[in-house]
């Protein structure tokens, strides 16, 4: 329950982001992994595997986004966070059932996807 309840809080903090922000700091947070991680160019676990995160691994999360429902160790999410930018384009997408965090830090915006 402790990892399900931290990674819906990447949903629950975020506010609204309809385009690639102009200064992604501001918007973003660090987001940390709790066990090992793909890394998809897209948010659904069927797209191309760009990389894989370490356990315990922080990274900057950029923007989040609804995609895949994703079931692991019991629990389902389907929010994304973004982790990097590709071809001018959020990329670099990582399951939130798969993150840990403060519920009171972590605060990244929504984007939509538009393919």
């Amino acid at each position: 329950m402790k990892h399900r309840a931290k990674a819906l809080a990447v949903a629950a903090l975020a506010v609204g982001c309809l385009t690639m922000a102009t200064s992604p700091a501001s918007a973003a947070s660090m987001v940390t992994t709790y066990e090992v991680v793909n890394v998809r160019d897209l948010p659904d676990s069927h797209s191309h595997k760009d990389d894989v995160y370490p356990a315990n691994y922080t990274v900057l999360g950029l923007c989040w986004q609804w995609g895949e429902s994703i079931t692991d160790n019991g629990y389902t999410n389907d929010v994304w966070v973004s982790t990097g930018v590709k071809s001018g384009r959020y990329s670099y997408w990582i399951s939130a059932v798969y993150l840990k965090g403060d519920t009171l830090s972590v605060k990244v915006d929504r984007v939509r996807y538009t393919g």
